[in-house]
């Protein structure tokens, strides 16, 4: 049995799992609003105590929702977690200290790309990719049996790739313009929609709905969406030649809207040698995929 803590932005969890991915204990709680370092640290360890109890555990494994040196077991700053700070807080070693447990953490969406290869819509390839579509767009890649993590752990940031070049893309909340992020993932396309003239709710969940029933602006910032996603994907094809591309989040709660769409984009944009036989399917975990990435976050590959 390992312990898991998932860190998010908003939440986080800390979780008992055996190895086959079943959880036998989980606990949840706000992550701590504009903490730094030393209090991000203290709500971890506290988590982590309330849920250990008296079993004898192998070790930690640590989803960290933001950038991370894997190799290092180090945290950066984030958008979402900025308190952490830039130097790089060796989080896996403090915790390691503190629990008095080897410690290993990976990037969530490196997490979940392993969590969804092992468990999930990756089941049986050797090389593919994953993308988040959620509140940011976060990619993991999964190459010839073994995660890419890059010489710096930052190794396939996709959604940060330029899908509009110039100075005429939109400004990502990364500070680069014309990313892939600004464009398709949920918050992004919420707002394009109400730019677009959409004047109901600004959320996903509510642009979705009002594509399906028709709102021209809903659909257009959807459409847009999927196009840049597919061009996206067309890179990624041509690069890699991958057997699977497995899309998350907004993929998936809008998969009949977007899925058609980024295929045709992939297609127009790619070499039909390598777009051929390449899948692209919905994440498969759903509300499981961010325990199991805490499990594979300890036995990554």
């Amino acid at each position: 049995m390992i312990l898991g803590i998932d860190l998010g932005g908003t939440k986080s969890a800390a979780l008992l799992l055996h190895e086959d991915g079943t959880v036998a204990k989980r606990v949840a709680a706000p992550t701590p609003a504009d903490a730094d370092a030393k209090g991000l640290f203290a709500f971890l360890v506290a988590l982590a105590q309330e849920i250990r109890g008296t079993e004898t555990l192998e070790g930690v494994g640590v989803s960290v929702g933001g950038a991370t040196d894997a190799a290092k077991g180090l945290v950066f700053a984030a958008p979402n977690l900025p308190g952490w700070g830039s130097a790089g807080f060796p989080l896996a070693a403090r915790l390691s200290e503190a629990l008095a447990l080897p410690v290993k953490l990976e990037n969530d969406a490196d997490a979940t790309a392993l969590a969804e290869w092992r468990f999930g819509a990756g089941q049986g390839t050797q090389n593919m990719a994953f993308l988040t579509v959620g509140t940011g767009i976060g990619s993991g890649l999964v190459l010839n049996g073994t995660l890419h993590r890059g010489r710096r752990g930052a190794g396939g940031e996709i959604g940060h790739i330029a899908v509009v070049s110039g100075n005429e893309g939109r400004l990502c909340a990364c500070g680069l313009r014309g990313c892939l992020e600004a464009y398709a993932s949920g918050p992004s396309v919420t707002r394009i929609a109400l730019e677009y003239g959409w004047r109901g709710a600004a959320s996903g969940k509510a642009v979705v709905e009002a594509a399906r029933a028709g709102d021209v602006a809903c659909l257009a910032a959807l459409e847009q969406a999927a196009d840049h996603l597919g061009a996206a994907l067309a890179t990624l094809a041509m690069l890699l030649d991958l057997e699977r591309i497995v899309l998350g989040t907004l993929a998936v709660h809008a998969a009949d809207l977007l899925l058609p769409r980024i295929k045709e984009s992939l297609q127009t944009h790619a070499w039909p040698r390598l777009t051929e036989g390449l899948e692209v399917v919905p994440a498969a975990l759903g509300d499981r995929a961010q325990d199991l990435a805490t499990l594979c976050a300890w036995g990554g590959h």
